[in-house]
């Protein structure tokens, strides 16, 4: 019997993902999800939160102040991966957003106006 370790295929993505821990919010039909960006690269990012919006769903990423179109590619649980409309250097990006000053955000994102449950 062969070693389960042995048969793991190695990364074939051209663009390897860099690994990241970046707040950020989900927006999609008029609604909005907290989440994390848990790594990116040029094309795609994945993402870990609570109720992601179905495969296919066009979203735009905030981070600070700046927003990203994607598309989410695949959901599993409280995790999705997402493609983005325009590239983005992962290490600047990473670089720019990861450390972040400690103070308290007083405003909501968005206003709700439709619940959905997961």
């Amino acid at each position: 019997m062969q070693n389960a370790l042995a048969r793991i295929e190695p990364e074939r993505r051209e663009n390897p993902r860099i690994a990241s821990n970046v707040p950020c919010t989900i927006f999609w039909a008029g609604l909005y999800e907290y989440a994390t960006i848990r790594n990116i690269s040029i094309y795609g990012a994945q993402l870990e939160g609570f109720c992601f919006p179905p495969v296919g769903t066009a979203v735009t990423i905030l981070v600070d102040d700046v927003e990203f179109c994607a598309s989410i590619i695949w959901a599993d649980g409280e995790k999705c991966g997402v493609l983005l409309e325009h590239e983005v250097d992962p290490a600047a990006f990473i670089r720019q957003h990861a450390i972040r000053p400690i103070v308290e955000n007083t405003r909501d994102p968005a206003a709700v106006t439709q619940v959905l449950f997961c």
